[in-house]
């Protein structure tokens, strides 16, 4: 399934919002407020207050609410609440399509659609990703990796993972041990098939990736298309 934009708007805070022509939406959201100033402009609801307190650092309390910002530039009103399930994929109160979040330093992304699973990753991109690929790929897939760009290559397979992750939305899923990447060509934009396999289940996804740079970025809509619904609500 090839990914076209149909749409392309830019202003600030939010760096872009993207509709795409699978009928998902993406919105980044480059952070320059603090804490205070996202809750000034926020309506959250005490449950969502309450969730906020439980992260401890003001940098990961401000991305999360960075993260709520970017989802209420994807729908034509403020999401009333946003909470999280039992497995920790998010979901919008009243809202029947699916949500998915990142944030990563000075970006935070959202991504929905109102009909198929979603997952989005955003990742700043560091050199020592080399010393931790082996926690996240299989030997077959180090094995493809053009050394040439190698950093860029191990992001996008690392975010595309973490996107098909956040699409089946449930626990005990191993990143390298049940999502395979095949291998591929690298691109600025492109895309590439990612295999999500475990006893019951066994489906290949196209997953979506972009090099931002100082970021990568990766993410995924596609229907579940076998019998077994991993994503039943």
């Amino acid at each position: 399934m090839l990914i076209y934009f149909r749409e392309y708007i830019v202003y600030m805070p939010i760096e872009y919002i993207k509709s795409l022509s699978d009928g998902s939406s993406l919105a980044l959201w480059r952070i320059e407020e603090n804490e205070r100033q996202l809750l000034d402009h926020l309506k959250l609801s005490s449950r969502e207050f309450d969730e906020l307190q439980c992260i401890r650092s003001e940098e990961g309390r401000v991305r999360s609410l960075a993260g709520r910002k970017a989802l209420n530039s994807l729908f034509k009103e403020d999401v009333s609440e946003c909470m999280k399930d039992e497995h920790g994929k998010p979901f919008v109160l009243g809202y029947e399509g699916y949500v998915s979040l990142s944030h990563s330093f000075d970006f935070a992304i959202a991504m929905t659609h109102p009909e198929f699973p979603v997952g989005v990753d955003i990742e700043i991109v560091q050199p020592k990703i080399r010393r931790i690929q082996g926690k996240f790929l299989r030997d077959s897939e180090i094995d493809f990796i053009d050394r040439q760009h190698d950093i860029q290559m191990l992001y996008a397979c690392w975010c595309a993972k973490e996107a098909v992750f956040k699409w089946q939305g449930k626990k005990g899923i191993s990143l390298k041990q049940n999502i395979e990447i095949q291998p591929f060509e690298l691109e600025e934009k492109g895309h590439l098939e990612a295999r999500l396999s475990y006893p019951g289940f066994d489906q290949v996804l196209k997953v979506a990736y972009e090099n931002l740079g100082t970021y990568f970025l990766a993410y995924v809509c596609h229907p579940v298309t076998i019998r077994q619904n991993i994503y039943a609500k």
